[in-house]
């Protein structure tokens, strides 16, 4: 069985939303992930390690949290040969808030938008509460709740937002209950799936922990939804390029079930204790 050294870069999303050369990790936020994200390190193996400043001995393969260029690079820099990989485009496309939304199953009245005037025609009068998402984000980050009339300083946030990249707008509802459910994609289109997770996650989207989901937490019918989206999910992932870990999440709230999310194309934090089997067994 492979011996894997990691790079656990926790903030992909944020290099894929800019782009190389464009990133430039900020040692805080690398500090503050590390701390946060602690729960990562139970994806190594047995025999594995965590790329650090220290030389890295001969007979490992290199695995990032999200195979990024600048987790390839890190790897390469070790001389370290970085497992079979999606290419940076797919990782993008993947990742990406609209490609998830085009998929279906988010919630009712959810739209992709990418200007002022689309984003009023939606949000309307303001008589209701509304989430705007930017399209590459994690743990909450990227979000503003509409309550009201946008102030100033949130439309400076719009306006930039949806002259970079679009924004994601929904309903603005209260989950009651959040799960995730894990896959793996082979370079084969084989894929497998994992065991429903009840989720502990902030208000303001962050996570804070993971267990598995008891008999009988999930309806019938929305445990089949939340299977349904991760074959759907799986299937558009190997099309469009992507193999390896991925993640969705769902929830119940108060009008319904939303059983698609979001769509994390990478390792998770709750993937140890959502797939049945090793991290060190999945070989690309």
């Amino acid at each position: 069985m492979p011996s894997y050294a990691w790079v656990f870069n926790l903030d992909a999303e944020l290099e894929l939303s800019r782009g190389r050369p464009g990133y430039v990790p900020q040692q805080k936020l690398v500090a503050q992930l590390a701390e946060h994200g602690r729960s990562s390190r139970r994806l190594l193996g047995p025999k594995d390690v965590e790329l650090g400043p220290a030389s890295v001995p001969g007979g490992f393969i290199g695995r990032a949290w999200c195979p990024t260029p600048l987790a390839l690079s890190a790897l390469r820099r070790a001389n370290l040969e970085p497992e079979p990989h999606p290419d940076a485009s797919a990782l993008r496309r993947v990742n990406h808030r609209e490609f998830a939304h085009r998929l279906g199953g988010g919630l009712p009245e959810q739209a992709y938008v990418t200007s002022a005037d689309a984003l009023s025609a939606v949000v309307g009068d303001y008589a209701r509460h509304w989430l705007v998402k930017r399209p590459l984000g994690f743990a909450g980050r990227g979000q503003l709740r509409i309550i009201g009339p946008l102030t100033e300083k949130q439309w400076t946030w719009v306006n930039a937002s949806l002259a970079r990249d679009g924004l994601l707008v929904e309903p603005l509802v209260r989950p009651s209950f959040e799960v995730s459910l894990h896959g793996f994609v082979w370079r084969d289109g084989r894929y497998e799936a994992g065991r429903v997770c009840a989720q502990d996650v902030s208000p303001r989207g962050t996570f804070r922990g993971v267990r598995l989901a008891e008999p009988g937490e999930l309806l019938r019918a929305e445990a089949d939804a939340l299977y349904e989206r991760a074959d759907v999910v799986a299937r558009a992932l190997y099309a469009a390029g992507y193999f390896g870990p991925f993640g969705i999440d769902g929830y119940r709230y108060e009008a319904g079930f939303c059983a698609l999310g979001e769509i994390n194309a990478r390792y998770t934090l709750s993937f140890s204790t959502g797939f049945p089997r090793a991290t060190s067994e999945l070989v690309l």
